[in-house]
């Protein structure tokens, strides 16, 4: 007769979550807090003067990465994962952020470049047509 042994390997649901790779619970109120110190940055800038409107949205755009990225890293557990899904997601991110700032610097930085061949103003609404005589078939005294 065979006896087995139940001290060779642990139960998942007897291991520490901490072997697990997962941050303490004071970590998790230290990002919270980092993340509150962040958006209270970001709100600031809507108390800048207009003279820093650039300055300002490259802050912000900067902001959102650090707000992300920890986001991401703690929140989402990014930076326990394996590497190889790290890089996946990180390249998607990268590409999905450069057209996002191309597309965004075209609003902010490129208003006032000078070529004057895309400056024309809205056209006007067109005219109603010219009014013509009413068709026999409406009465003349408005229905009455």
């Amino acid at each position: 007769m065979t006896t087995v042994s139940h001290t060779s390997a642990p139960h998942a649901e007897d291991a520490d979550p901490e072997d697990h790779g997962h941050p303490a619970d004071s970590t998790y109120w230290k990002v919270a807090l980092f993340l509150v110190i962040v958006t209270a940055l970001e709100v600031s800038t809507y108390f800048w003067p207009h003279s820093c409107h650039k300055g300002a949205a490259i802050a912000l755009i900067i902001m959102m990465f650090i707000k992300f990225g920890t986001v991401a890293a703690y929140f989402m557990h990014l930076k326990n994962d394996a590497v190889i899904l790290r890089r996946l997601f990180l390249t998607g991110l990268v590409l999905a952020c450069t057209v996002y700032l191309i597309m965004l610097s075209t609003f902010t930085f490129w208003q006032e470049s000078g070529v004057t061949g895309f400056d024309d103003p809205p056209r006007a609404k067109p005219l109603p047509p010219v009014p013509t005589e009413v068709p026999a078939s409406i009465p003349a005294s408005g229905g009455h």
